[in-house]
Protein backbone atom coordinates (compact mmCIF):
# COMPACT_ATOMS: atom_id res chain seq x y z
CA UNK A 1 0.00 0.00 0.00
CA UNK A 2 3.07 2.16 0.97
CA UNK A 3 4.43 2.00 -2.62
CA UNK A 4 1.77 4.05 -4.19
CA UNK A 5 0.86 6.38 -1.32
CA UNK A 6 3.11 9.27 -2.20
CA UNK A 7 2.91 8.93 -6.06
CA UNK A 8 -1.19 9.35 -6.02
CA UNK A 9 -0.57 12.48 -4.21
CA UNK A 10 1.73 13.41 -6.91
CA UNK A 11 -0.29 12.71 -9.87
CA UNK A 12 -3.38 15.13 -7.97
CA UNK A 13 -0.59 17.63 -8.06
CA UNK A 14 -2.18 20.71 -9.88
CA UNK A 15 1.76 21.39 -10.86
CA UNK A 16 2.25 18.17 -12.59
CA UNK A 17 0.81 17.83 -16.57
CA UNK A 18 1.44 15.86 -19.83
CA UNK A 19 3.37 19.11 -20.49
CA UNK A 20 6.62 18.28 -17.86
CA UNK A 21 9.82 18.36 -20.25
CA UNK A 22 12.55 15.86 -19.66
CA UNK A 23 14.82 18.81 -18.38
CA UNK A 24 12.31 19.26 -15.50
CA UNK A 25 13.41 17.42 -12.12
CA UNK A 26 9.54 16.51 -11.30
CA UNK A 27 9.73 14.63 -14.88
CA UNK A 28 12.74 12.35 -13.24
CA UNK A 29 11.23 11.99 -9.95
CA UNK A 30 7.88 10.73 -11.27
CA UNK A 31 9.82 8.72 -14.28
CA UNK A 32 11.92 7.00 -11.65
CA UNK A 33 9.20 6.72 -8.90
CA UNK A 34 11.91 7.86 -6.32
CA UNK A 35 8.92 8.74 -4.16
CA UNK A 36 7.34 4.67 -3.87
CA UNK A 37 9.41 3.24 -1.31
CA UNK A 38 9.62 5.98 1.47
CA UNK A 39 6.67 5.54 3.53
CA UNK A 40 6.91 2.52 5.20
CA UNK A 41 4.17 0.57 7.09
CA UNK A 42 4.21 -0.92 11.11
CA UNK A 43 6.86 -2.74 11.55
CA UNK A 44 8.24 -4.46 14.79
CA UNK A 45 8.91 -1.60 17.32
CA UNK A 46 7.76 0.88 14.58
CA UNK A 47 4.29 0.60 15.82
CA UNK A 48 3.07 3.69 13.41
CA UNK A 49 3.49 4.54 9.81
CA UNK A 50 6.92 6.01 9.21
CA UNK A 51 9.44 7.83 6.56
CA UNK A 52 12.41 6.39 5.32
CA UNK A 53 15.29 6.72 2.43
CA UNK A 54 14.55 5.01 -0.17
CA UNK A 55 17.04 1.85 -0.27
CA UNK A 56 18.08 -1.18 1.89
CA UNK A 57 16.83 0.87 5.03
CA UNK A 58 13.94 0.54 7.15
CA UNK A 59 15.26 2.19 10.31
CA UNK A 60 13.78 5.24 11.45
CA UNK A 61 16.05 8.36 10.93
CA UNK A 62 16.05 11.93 12.48
CA UNK A 63 16.63 14.68 10.52
CA UNK A 64 16.05 12.32 7.60
CA UNK A 65 12.81 12.48 8.26
CA UNK A 66 12.44 16.02 9.13
CA UNK A 67 13.36 16.97 6.01
CA UNK A 68 11.73 14.34 3.28
CA UNK A 69 8.38 15.54 5.44
CA UNK A 70 9.39 19.01 4.30
CA UNK A 71 9.95 17.60 1.08
CA UNK A 72 6.56 15.58 0.83
CA UNK A 73 4.39 18.40 2.46
CA UNK A 74 3.89 19.61 -1.56
CA UNK A 75 2.02 16.19 -1.42
CA UNK A 76 0.02 16.58 1.21
CA UNK A 77 1.74 13.45 3.03
CA UNK A 78 1.06 14.28 6.85
CA UNK A 79 0.00 10.92 8.22
CA UNK A 80 3.16 9.06 7.87
CA UNK A 81 5.48 12.08 9.05
CA UNK A 82 2.94 12.31 12.48
CA UNK A 83 3.81 8.61 12.69
CA UNK A 84 7.46 9.23 12.31
CA UNK A 85 7.01 11.48 15.62
CA UNK A 86 5.21 9.64 16.72
CA UNK A 87 7.61 6.68 16.97
CA UNK A 88 10.44 8.73 18.14
CA UNK A 89 8.47 9.60 21.00
CA UNK A 90 7.26 6.46 21.80
CA UNK A 91 10.58 5.47 23.34
CA UNK A 92 10.90 9.26 25.36
CA UNK A 93 10.85 8.79 28.66
CA UNK A 94 10.78 5.04 28.57
CA UNK A 95 13.14 2.05 29.79
CA UNK A 96 14.09 3.76 32.61
CA UNK A 97 16.67 5.96 30.59
CA UNK A 98 17.14 9.71 30.97
CA UNK A 99 14.24 12.14 30.65
CA UNK A 100 13.39 13.27 27.40
CA UNK A 101 16.02 10.92 25.35
CA UNK A 102 15.41 9.37 22.22
CA UNK A 103 18.55 7.91 19.96
CA UNK A 104 18.39 9.32 16.70
CA UNK A 105 18.06 6.31 14.83
CA UNK A 106 15.04 3.32 15.61
CA UNK A 107 14.84 0.13 13.81
CA UNK A 108 11.95 -2.22 13.61
CA UNK A 109 13.61 -4.58 15.31
CA UNK A 110 15.74 -2.38 18.14
CA UNK A 111 16.85 0.84 18.98
CA UNK A 112 20.22 1.86 17.14
CA UNK A 113 23.01 4.47 17.67
CA UNK A 114 22.85 4.38 21.38
CA UNK A 115 23.74 6.87 22.95
CA UNK A 116 23.58 9.38 20.09
CA UNK A 117 20.98 11.69 21.12
CA UNK A 118 18.06 12.42 18.49
CA UNK A 119 18.34 15.73 16.92
CA UNK A 120 16.50 18.54 18.20
CA UNK A 121 14.04 18.30 15.50
CA UNK A 122 10.80 16.51 16.33
CA UNK A 123 8.84 19.80 17.16
CA UNK A 124 9.61 21.03 13.86
CA UNK A 125 8.41 17.96 12.33
CA UNK A 126 5.13 18.21 14.60
CA UNK A 127 4.26 21.84 13.22
CA UNK A 128 5.12 20.56 10.16
CA UNK A 129 2.69 17.66 10.00
CA UNK A 130 -0.23 19.59 12.08
CA UNK A 131 -0.29 22.20 9.73
CA UNK A 132 -0.50 20.18 6.95
CA UNK A 133 -2.73 17.87 8.56
CA UNK A 134 -4.79 20.74 9.92
CA UNK A 135 -5.32 18.22 13.18
CA UNK A 136 -3.19 19.21 16.65
CA UNK A 137 -5.23 17.42 19.06
CA UNK A 138 -3.12 14.35 18.43
CA UNK A 139 -0.36 16.21 20.79
CA UNK A 140 -2.67 15.58 23.62
CA UNK A 141 -2.73 12.09 22.96
CA UNK A 142 -0.53 9.07 24.51
CA UNK A 143 1.12 6.22 22.79
CA UNK A 144 0.91 3.07 23.85
CA UNK A 145 4.05 1.15 25.35
CA UNK A 146 6.66 0.05 23.72
CA UNK A 147 6.19 -3.13 24.78
CA UNK A 148 3.18 -5.26 26.23
CA UNK A 149 5.15 -7.44 28.06
CA UNK A 150 3.82 -7.40 32.09
CA UNK A 151 7.41 -7.23 32.82
CA UNK A 152 8.26 -3.90 31.08
CA UNK A 153 5.27 -2.67 32.70
CA UNK A 154 6.23 -3.80 36.20
CA UNK A 155 9.59 -2.16 35.52
CA UNK A 156 8.29 1.46 34.82
CA UNK A 157 5.84 1.37 37.56
CA UNK A 158 9.08 0.24 39.81
CA UNK A 159 11.07 3.09 38.48
CA UNK A 160 8.98 5.67 38.47
CA UNK A 161 5.94 4.87 40.70
CA UNK A 162 5.11 8.74 40.83
CA UNK A 163 4.84 9.21 37.13
CA UNK A 164 1.89 9.07 35.67
CA UNK A 165 0.49 6.02 33.70
CA UNK A 166 1.60 7.78 30.07
CA UNK A 167 2.93 11.20 29.14
CA UNK A 168 1.18 12.91 26.11
CA UNK A 169 3.16 13.34 22.68
CA UNK A 170 2.99 17.41 23.52
CA UNK A 171 4.85 16.59 26.93
CA UNK A 172 7.23 14.53 25.64
CA UNK A 173 8.38 17.00 23.30
CA UNK A 174 9.05 19.26 25.93
CA UNK A 175 10.99 16.42 27.74
CA UNK A 176 13.26 15.96 24.06
CA UNK A 177 14.39 19.88 25.06
CA UNK A 178 14.99 19.10 28.76
CA UNK A 179 17.71 16.48 27.74
CA UNK A 180 19.48 19.10 25.98
CA UNK A 181 19.18 21.70 28.67
CA UNK A 182 19.90 19.31 31.60
CA UNK A 183 22.44 16.71 30.03
CA UNK A 184 24.16 18.67 26.61
CA UNK A 185 24.84 22.09 27.87
CA UNK A 186 27.97 23.73 28.66
CA UNK A 187 28.88 26.37 31.40
CA UNK A 188 28.85 29.14 29.29
CA UNK A 189 25.07 27.90 28.21
CA UNK A 190 25.30 26.78 24.81
CA UNK A 191 24.68 22.98 23.91
CA UNK A 192 27.44 20.30 23.48
CA UNK A 193 27.39 17.73 20.12
CA UNK A 194 27.95 14.15 21.56
CA UNK A 195 30.35 13.71 18.53
CA UNK A 196 29.98 14.24 14.70
CA UNK A 197 27.99 11.44 13.75
CA UNK A 198 25.36 12.47 16.41
CA UNK A 199 25.52 15.94 14.44
CA UNK A 200 24.82 14.43 10.88
CA UNK A 201 27.45 15.99 9.50
CA UNK A 202 29.84 12.38 10.25
CA UNK A 203 33.30 13.22 9.69
CA UNK A 204 32.77 16.97 10.50
CA UNK A 205 36.35 17.99 11.63
CA UNK A 206 34.70 20.53 13.06
CA UNK A 207 33.03 18.37 15.36
CA UNK A 208 35.27 16.09 18.54
CA UNK A 209 34.73 12.74 18.33
CA UNK A 210 37.69 11.97 20.61
CA UNK A 211 36.85 12.99 23.00
CA UNK A 212 33.11 13.16 22.87
CA UNK A 213 30.84 15.72 24.36
CA UNK A 214 32.86 18.88 23.96
CA UNK A 215 32.03 21.12 20.78
CA UNK A 216 29.75 23.56 21.17
CA UNK A 217 28.05 23.57 17.61
CA UNK A 218 26.88 26.31 15.67
CA UNK A 219 24.01 24.12 13.93
CA UNK A 220 22.90 22.43 16.94
CA UNK A 221 22.24 25.88 18.34
CA UNK A 222 20.46 27.21 15.95
CA UNK A 223 17.87 23.61 15.48
CA UNK A 224 17.10 23.92 19.47
CA UNK A 225 16.49 28.14 18.58
CA UNK A 226 13.86 26.65 16.15
CA UNK A 227 12.73 23.86 18.06
CA UNK A 228 12.00 26.31 20.85
CA UNK A 229 9.74 28.35 18.22
CA UNK A 230 8.10 25.24 17.01
CA UNK A 231 7.31 24.68 20.84
CA UNK A 232 5.81 28.02 21.39
CA UNK A 233 3.92 27.86 17.92
CA UNK A 234 2.44 24.51 19.47
CA UNK A 235 1.52 25.60 22.61
CA UNK A 236 -0.27 28.53 21.54
CA UNK A 237 -2.13 26.24 19.76
CA UNK A 238 -3.16 23.59 22.51
CA UNK A 239 -3.69 27.18 24.74
CA UNK A 240 -0.82 26.80 26.60
CA UNK A 241 -0.27 30.22 27.33
CA UNK A 242 2.30 30.01 29.53
CA UNK A 243 4.25 27.68 27.66
CA UNK A 244 4.31 29.61 25.03
CA UNK A 245 6.17 32.69 26.99
CA UNK A 246 8.68 29.67 28.18
CA UNK A 247 9.23 28.93 25.17
CA UNK A 248 9.73 32.45 23.58
CA UNK A 249 11.82 33.21 25.92
CA UNK A 250 14.28 30.66 26.08
CA UNK A 251 14.46 31.19 21.91
CA UNK A 252 15.07 34.73 22.17
CA UNK A 253 17.90 34.09 24.84
CA UNK A 254 19.42 31.63 22.87
CA UNK A 255 19.53 33.84 20.05
CA UNK A 256 21.14 36.52 21.74
CA UNK A 257 23.88 33.88 23.61
CA UNK A 258 25.00 32.69 20.10
CA UNK A 259 25.52 36.18 18.44
CA UNK A 260 27.46 36.91 21.36
CA UNK A 261 29.55 33.89 21.95
CA UNK A 262 29.74 32.38 18.78
CA UNK A 263 30.51 35.21 15.97
CA UNK A 264 33.73 36.36 15.19
CA UNK A 265 33.91 40.09 13.82
CA UNK A 266 37.74 39.50 13.33
CA UNK A 267 36.64 36.62 11.14
CA UNK A 268 33.36 37.92 9.99
CA UNK A 269 32.10 33.80 10.60
CA UNK A 270 30.67 31.99 12.94
CA UNK A 271 32.27 29.50 14.67
CA UNK A 272 32.23 26.39 16.94
CA UNK A 273 33.64 26.19 20.44
CA UNK A 274 35.30 23.71 22.40
CA UNK A 275 33.69 24.14 25.53
CA UNK A 276 36.91 23.12 27.15
CA UNK A 277 38.32 26.14 26.35
CA UNK A 278 35.97 28.63 25.35
CA UNK A 279 38.03 28.95 21.90
CA UNK A 280 36.85 29.10 18.72
CA UNK A 281 37.46 25.63 16.50
CA UNK A 282 38.28 27.85 13.46
CA UNK A 283 37.64 25.40 10.62
CA UNK A 284 35.29 26.52 8.09
CA UNK A 285 32.64 24.07 7.88
CA UNK A 286 29.27 24.63 5.60
CA UNK A 287 27.34 24.32 9.73
CA UNK A 288 28.84 27.76 10.22
CA UNK A 289 26.40 29.49 8.41
CA UNK A 290 23.27 27.80 9.60
CA UNK A 291 22.37 30.95 10.97
CA UNK A 292 21.59 32.49 7.67
CA UNK A 293 18.88 29.32 7.33
CA UNK A 294 17.67 30.44 11.00
CA UNK A 295 17.55 34.29 10.38
CA UNK A 296 19.85 34.35 13.41
CA UNK A 297 22.52 35.88 12.01
CA UNK A 298 22.05 40.13 11.93
CA UNK A 299 21.93 41.83 8.39
CA UNK A 300 25.14 43.05 8.31
CA UNK A 301 26.84 39.91 10.04
CA UNK A 302 24.74 38.12 6.84
CA UNK A 303 26.31 40.30 4.68
CA UNK A 304 29.85 39.81 5.68
CA UNK A 305 29.96 36.51 6.05
CA UNK A 306 28.04 35.73 2.54
CA UNK A 307 30.42 37.83 0.30
CA UNK A 308 33.64 36.88 2.32
CA UNK A 309 33.17 33.13 2.68
CA UNK A 310 29.76 31.47 0.83
CA UNK A 311 30.34 33.25 -2.26
CA UNK A 312 33.85 32.56 -2.58
CA UNK A 313 34.69 30.44 -5.11
CA UNK A 314 38.02 30.04 -3.25
CA UNK A 315 36.41 28.43 -0.38
CA UNK A 316 32.45 27.40 -0.33
CA UNK A 317 31.07 28.59 -3.81
CA UNK A 318 31.51 26.31 -6.14
CA UNK A 319 30.40 25.61 -9.79
CA UNK A 320 27.71 22.74 -8.19
CA UNK A 321 26.84 24.51 -4.95
CA UNK A 322 28.18 24.36 -1.70
CA UNK A 323 31.00 22.62 -0.76
CA UNK A 324 30.56 21.15 2.50
CA UNK A 325 34.49 22.14 3.38
CA UNK A 326 36.27 24.74 2.40
CA UNK A 327 38.61 24.37 -0.58
CA UNK A 328 41.28 26.25 1.42
CA UNK A 329 41.05 23.50 4.27
CA UNK A 330 43.67 21.13 4.77
CA UNK A 331 41.25 17.98 5.08
CA UNK A 332 39.45 19.00 1.68
CA UNK A 333 38.74 16.38 -0.41
CA UNK A 334 36.08 17.03 -3.50
CA UNK A 335 35.99 13.50 -4.50
CA UNK A 336 35.77 10.99 -1.37
CA UNK A 337 35.45 13.13 1.81
CA UNK A 338 32.27 12.29 2.00
CA UNK A 339 31.36 15.38 4.43
CA UNK A 340 34.96 17.18 3.53
CA UNK A 341 34.30 18.68 0.53
CA UNK A 342 30.88 17.22 -1.75
CA UNK A 343 28.03 18.93 -2.25
CA UNK A 344 24.97 17.87 -0.76
CA UNK A 345 21.27 18.76 -1.57
CA UNK A 346 20.09 19.37 1.93
CA UNK A 347 23.48 22.06 2.31
CA UNK A 348 22.52 23.42 -1.12
CA UNK A 349 18.92 23.40 -0.07
CA UNK A 350 19.48 25.12 3.07
CA UNK A 351 22.38 27.84 1.89
CA UNK A 352 19.64 28.46 -0.74
CA UNK A 353 16.91 29.60 1.59
CA UNK A 354 19.72 31.20 3.86
CA UNK A 355 20.51 33.62 0.86
CA UNK A 356 17.08 34.34 0.19
CA UNK A 357 16.49 35.72 3.64
CA UNK A 358 18.85 38.12 3.27
CA UNK A 359 18.21 39.35 -0.05
CA UNK A 360 20.15 37.58 -2.32
CA UNK A 361 17.69 35.80 -4.68
CA UNK A 362 19.87 35.46 -7.90
CA UNK A 363 22.47 33.67 -5.98
CA UNK A 364 19.51 31.41 -4.65
CA UNK A 365 18.55 30.93 -7.67
CA UNK A 366 21.68 30.10 -9.48
CA UNK A 367 22.06 27.48 -6.35
CA UNK A 368 19.05 25.57 -7.36
CA UNK A 369 19.62 25.38 -10.99
CA UNK A 370 23.10 24.13 -10.01
CA UNK A 371 21.69 21.21 -7.98
CA UNK A 372 18.57 20.49 -10.41
CA UNK A 373 21.64 20.36 -13.47
CA UNK A 374 23.50 17.27 -11.38
CA UNK A 375 20.80 15.54 -10.38
CA UNK A 376 19.09 15.16 -13.68
CA UNK A 377 22.67 14.61 -14.78
CA UNK A 378 22.77 11.61 -12.43
CA UNK A 379 19.05 10.64 -13.36
CA UNK A 380 20.36 9.99 -16.90
CA UNK A 381 23.28 8.59 -16.57
CA UNK A 382 22.69 6.32 -13.82
CA UNK A 383 18.59 6.09 -13.40
CA UNK A 384 18.56 7.77 -10.06
CA UNK A 385 20.43 10.37 -7.61
CA UNK A 386 22.95 9.94 -5.33
CA UNK A 387 24.28 10.80 -1.67
CA UNK A 388 26.54 13.45 -2.31
CA UNK A 389 28.49 15.45 -5.29
CA UNK A 390 31.80 16.27 -6.71
CA UNK A 391 32.29 20.05 -6.21
CA UNK A 392 33.92 20.59 -9.07
CA UNK A 393 32.79 18.24 -11.59
CA UNK A 394 29.19 17.44 -10.22
CA UNK A 395 29.97 13.79 -10.58
CA UNK A 396 28.56 11.86 -7.96
CA UNK A 397 30.72 10.79 -5.08
CA UNK A 398 28.99 8.16 -3.10
CA UNK A 399 26.21 6.07 -2.33
CA UNK A 400 23.97 6.04 -5.45
CA UNK A 401 20.52 5.37 -5.75
CA UNK A 402 19.77 7.65 -2.47
CA UNK A 403 16.46 9.19 -2.08
CA UNK A 404 16.26 11.12 1.57
CA UNK A 405 16.31 14.85 1.59
CA UNK A 406 17.54 15.41 -2.38
CA UNK A 407 13.51 15.32 -2.78
CA UNK A 408 14.23 18.64 -1.37
CA UNK A 409 15.32 19.64 -4.84
CA UNK A 410 12.45 18.81 -6.57
CA UNK A 411 10.88 22.55 -5.88
CA UNK A 412 13.97 24.43 -5.34
CA UNK A 413 13.38 26.81 -8.31
CA UNK A 414 10.43 27.37 -7.45
CA UNK A 415 11.22 28.39 -3.80
CA UNK A 416 14.01 30.33 -5.03
CA UNK A 417 11.72 32.36 -7.20
CA UNK A 418 8.75 32.58 -4.68
CA UNK A 419 10.81 33.09 -1.47
CA UNK A 420 8.20 30.58 0.36
CA UNK A 421 9.94 28.15 2.56
CA UNK A 422 7.66 25.10 3.42
CA UNK A 423 9.96 24.32 6.76
CA UNK A 424 9.19 27.65 8.37
CA UNK A 425 7.46 28.50 11.75
CA UNK A 426 4.48 30.74 12.32
CA UNK A 427 5.51 33.74 14.19
CA UNK A 428 3.43 33.70 17.68
CA UNK A 429 2.77 36.77 19.38
CA UNK A 430 4.15 36.21 23.13
CA UNK A 431 0.87 36.74 25.23
CA UNK A 432 3.20 37.69 28.23
CA UNK A 433 2.47 41.16 29.43
CA UNK A 434 5.28 43.85 28.43
CA UNK A 435 7.46 45.03 31.54
CA UNK A 436 6.63 48.97 32.47
CA UNK A 437 9.83 50.57 31.45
Amino acid sequence: MEKIIVSLFLLASPSWGATQKAQDLKFFFEKYQVKNEIVKSPRGILKHQYIVPYGPYFQLFDWDMYFMAVALSYDHVSRPAIGSVKDFLSFVDEFANWTGYAPREIAPEALWALPEMCKPFMAQAAVLASLESGDFNWLKDSDTPPSSNPRYRKLQIFERPDAAPRRSYYHKLKDMLSFWENNRRAPDGLFIWYNGVESGIDNNPAVSNRPSQITEGVDLQCYIYREYLAMAFLASKLNRENDVSLYLSKAAALKKLIRKRMWSEKDESYWNIDSRTGKFIKIKTWTNFIPLWTKIATSEQARKMIRKHLLNPAEFWSPNGIRSLSKTEVLYDPRAGYWRGPVWVLSNYLMMHGLLNYGYKKEALDLAKETEVFLIRDFKNSGGMNENYNPETGGPTAGGHFVSWNLLAERMKEEALSGFDPASIPAVKNPAPSPRP
